[in-house]
């Protein structure tokens, strides 16, 4: 389990899953008061590197992320044990951490 003061919004970690080998890349959402609180989960969003058809929801990962690459699936907002999580790969740009803010924005229907 990753110390929880490394577990920082926009940083990509693969997530163990019980059906695959590999872990799958998921970045860190939630606050950071959260993600360093004693509370075991944290919320986030799976990194896929399928194509998909552009929705707002959506996210691009920017040149600026390299080496991650790939899209944020946004719309698919996951509660995710601080546990299951390992190997940390790196740090999203902060322009595309805005862009899921937006997406996160139309998840949610804030303004």
């Amino acid at each position: 389990m990753p110390a929880d003061h490394e577990l920082i919004r926009g940083t990509v970690w693969g997530l163990c899953c019980l059906d695959t080998d590999e872990p799958k890349p998921v970045v860190i959402v939630s606050n950071d008061g959260r993600n360093r609180s004693r509370f075991g989960w944290v919320d986030a969003v799976r990194i896929t590197s399928r194509p998909k058809r552009p929705l707002p929801t959506i996210v691009d990962l920017s040149p600026a992320d390299a080496p991650l690459s790939g899209r944020a699936m946004v719309d698919e907002v996951e509660l995710i044990h601080k546990g299951d999580l390992e190997d940390r790969r790196g740090t999203l740009s902060p322009g595309t951490m805005r862009a899921i803010d937006n997406a996160l924005r139309r998840v949610f229907s804030l303004a």
